[in-house]
């Protein structure tokens, strides 16, 4: 599944970036699409904040965000980054006591806020000592209307920012500077550039949540099962790992509180990571990347249970997230920051380091079929050949009773 966005530069009197407009898109077609404000900023959370670090997008620059009116007193800005973002109040938003006393509890909260396409009426003039910026429409508003606003608004609010957006020209650009705005956008210094990204699906987001949660020390049973029931897919899947993986030919499990208590907190954290690691493929590489991932993440486990050196949990985890990079087409660095596993893990597949990376190393050498190398890995590893190569087809035919167990027996 891939998100897409369009930013649009934001830059100052030096024409140097300072932030980006986030535009909704719906696909590669460099356009607003038909649907309502709402659901359009709706989506842009969902997909570019909740999704994947604001970073990727825009790096260190802010991120200016459109808010109509409801969503803003609704509360739903709350769960952005204040440090990251600017919220854009909208021109249609109704300047009433309710919006007023919103702004006020985010200018309060350290939200930055500005006003888009600014109609230069009084009944905003409460609302400037919250304000950070004014965004003026230069297609729409009369030039030497933006002119005396600033002029006669400098003194009162020295902080507040003007952005002179819709700039098409290097004389629309200086005349700008001219009236007084440090601001500016506009297809003079760059049109919205269309960013397509890979993004987790609703069902993915759930199983991040889950992990986050089981790999707390103390589980919270009630909201790992409120998690379960929303999403009847994983719900499926986890009833089917227990009763076919681990509960053998035992009385079924039925419940999910009864399925988590009985799985533990060691076997749902894999149960959790193993979904997590095999549902990010897209279509054309799932199902060999999802096999290659449980049986490195098996061979990697029972790597570690040989040696007794390092965590067997966190050797599966390295083993099964080895081929996220793969699967997302982003950095390690970048997919793990969105995880939380243990800095061992981290080390091994962000920096190649650690004695996890050396099994790895291990891992894909035999998939290469690199026999010398392996020849000289399992020799560090205190192991014959034989040795590895029977833990290897031992976390096959596990991967396999993973992969092909059947939820009706």
């Amino acid at each position: 599944m891939y998100s897409f966005v369009a930013r649009q530069p934001i830059l100052d009197t030096k024409q140097k970036t300072v932030a980006y407009e986030l535009l909704f898109r719906q696909g590669l077609t460099n356009a607003f699409p038909k649907i309502s404000s709402e659901q359009a900023t709706t989506t842009l959370i969902s997909e570019q904040f909740l999704n994947q670090p604001l970073e990727s997008l825009v790096g260190k620059s802010l991120a200016f965000i459109n808010f109509p009116y409801s969503m803003l007193v609704g509360g739903v800005a709350s769960c952005l980054p204040a440090d990251q973002v600017v919220i854009e109040i909208l021109e249609d938003a109704t300047p009433d006591d309710v919006l007023l006393n919103t702004v006020k509890e985010m200018k309060g909260s350290h939200f930055r806020l500005a006003l888009d396409d600014f109609v230069m009426g009084s009944e905003w003039e409460r609302f400037l000592p919250y304000i950070d910026v004014i965004k003026f429409d230069f297609r729409i508003s009369k030039h030497s209307d933006i002119a005396d606003y600033i002029a006669n608004h400098r003194e009162a609010y020295p902080k507040l920012r003007y952005l002179a957006e819709k700039i098409e020209t290097n004389e629309e650009f200086e005349e700008a500077v001219n009236m007084g705005c440090s601001l500016f956008q506009g297809y003079f210094f760059s049109r919205p550039e269309i960013v397509r990204q890979k993004a987790l699906t609703d069902n993915q987001v759930t199983i991040t949540q889950l992990l986050s949660e089981v790999i707390r020390d103390d589980i919270d049973y009630d909201k790992i099962e409120m998690i379960l029931n929303r999403d009847i897919s994983l719900s499926y899947k986890l009833l089917r790992y227990v009763n076919n993986v681990r509960y053998g030919k035992f009385d079924p499990i039925t419940s999910f509180r009864h399925a988590v208590v009985y799985l533990g907190k060691k076997e749902m954290r894999r149960f959790i990571s193993l979904v997590y690691a095999t549902s990010v493929a897209d279509n054309g590489k799932s199902d060999e990347l999802s096999k290659m991932s449980l049986i490195r993440g098996k061979f990697c486990e029972l790597l570690a249970q040989k040696r007794r050196t390092v965590d067997p949990q966190n050797a599966f985890l390295c083993g099964l997230f080895s081929l996220l990079e793969a699967m997302l087409d982003r950095p390690f660095r970048e997919i793990l920051s969105q995880i939380p596993i243990a800095d061992e893990i981290k080390s091994a597949l962000i920096d190649k380091k650690g004695e996890l990376a050396f099994y790895i190393g291990l891992v894909i050498d035999y998939e290469s079929l690199d026999w010398q190398r392996v020849s000289l890995r399992v020799k560090k590893l205190g192991l014959s050949e034989q040795e590895a190569i029977n833990l290897y087809i031992e976390s096959t035919t596990w991967s396999n009773k993973v992969l092909l167990a059947d939820p009706s027996k």
